[in-house]
């Protein structure tokens, strides 16, 4: 069965034409520090797209795991940048409407400094909660642990310059 060239062409649009020359040697792979979490791993994401296979390219965790430490890029014998495969394939999941699973703890981060210039550990688990909440008894038993040693503000205090930081935060999203 022929894979979307229309996919490929677009990755490869987007990542570079050298990505045609991977020959498949797995150094992006064994060079990864997060490839223990990856699957598929950074070299099989290239040969997915090679092969016009978008789905499986596209509908995975890998790409939201990648650190951008760049070694896979830096130690590829054939000068393929797979991070750019990669940021490639985020691309063209976001443009699709996917989003990581923690795509709501992110913009729940960012809800908070925006509002407040800074984070306060309790709200933010408590807003994510709400839409994640089969995290809650991780967030419980770390709760546990962390309030007797008062490592949890109970409160939310804003800072000064809330709308500086408020302005930062909205600059970087254009970007």
């Amino acid at each position: 069965m022929p894979g979307d060239e229309q996919f490929k062409q677009e990755v490869l649009r987007l990542a570079g034409q050298e990505v045609l020359t991977c020959i498949q040697c797995g150094t992006c792979s064994a060079s990864c520090p997060t490839a223990r979490l990856m699957n598929p791993s950074i070299r099989r994401l290239i040969k997915l797209c090679l092969e016009g296979k978008k789905e499986e390219a596209t509908q995975n965790e890998t790409l939201w795991l990648c650190t951008s430490c760049l070694l896979c890029t830096v130690r590829c014998p054939r000068g393929i940048r797979p991070k750019a495969v990669v940021s490639a394939l985020k691309d063209i999941a976001e443009r699709e409407g996917q989003r990581s699973k923690d795509a709501a703890y992110e913009q729940s981060f960012l809800k908070q400094i925006k509002d407040y210039g800074r984070i306060a550990e309790l709200a933010l688990t408590a807003e994510f909660l709400l839409v994640f909440p089969q995290g809650a008894v991780q967030s419980m038993q770390m709760g546990l642990e962390l309030l007797p040693k008062g490592k949890i503000d109970l409160k939310i205090e804003k800072i000064k310059g809330r709308d500086e930081v408020k302005r930062i935060v909205e600059e970087l999203r254009k970007k």
